[in-house]
């Protein structure tokens, strides 16, 4: 009886083993076609020059039904497990919403700075502004920041302010 304990014994260590690389390999498998998916990156390109990408793994949907759902945008690259899109969204980006002011620097030229103006958060250069044509109060408002909260006002303050650019020679 022995005997025939120890020959189980020692089959059934032989077979767990063998079970156990089945069991990972078919686990392996599994999990890799889990994994696989089409990565989607969108980037919404707004007014002001701001990019945001935004990037998701799509595990559920075809090339062919990522392009569907996203009908209105440009397909910048694409392979068997990619797809780059590109929108042009034609509004202010939500951080210059949010921070964005209009300012001009020491030199007169106007920026787009986030936050108020100070040296080290322009994100755009415009034109300079001769200020002895600008009113002295404009100029203080420039020189403090003008908040921008909307398409209408960032573009109608580039409008005029056009008007006082200065023409170099």
């Amino acid at each position: 009886m022995k005997k025939f304990i120890l020959i189980f014994v020692c089959l059934l260590a032989l077979l767990i083993p063998a079970q156990t690389e089945t069991l990972a390999a078919h686990n392996d498998i599994h999990h890799s076609s889990n994994k696989k998916g089409i990565t989607i990156i969108l980037h919404k390109v707004y007014i002001n020059g701001e990019v945001i990408e935004e990037i998701y793994i799509n595990q559920h949907k075809t090339l062919g039904q990522v392009k569907k759902e996203f009908k209105g945008w440009k397909v910048i690259e694409e392979n068997d497990d990619q797809i780059v899109l590109m929108k042009k969204i034609n509004d202010l980006s939500p951080t210059l919403k949010s921070k964005g002011y209009l300012g001009i620097n020491s030199n007169g030229v106007l920026n787009l700075y986030i936050g108020a103006p100070s040296g080290n958060n322009i994100i755009e250069s415009f034109f300079q502004i001769d200020t002895n044509k600008l009113e002295v109060n404009k100029q203080k408002q420039l020189e403090k920041g003008i908040k921008i909260s909307t398409k209408d006002h960032y573009e109608y303050l580039l409008h005029y302010l056009k008007e006082y650019e200065r023409i170099v020679n």
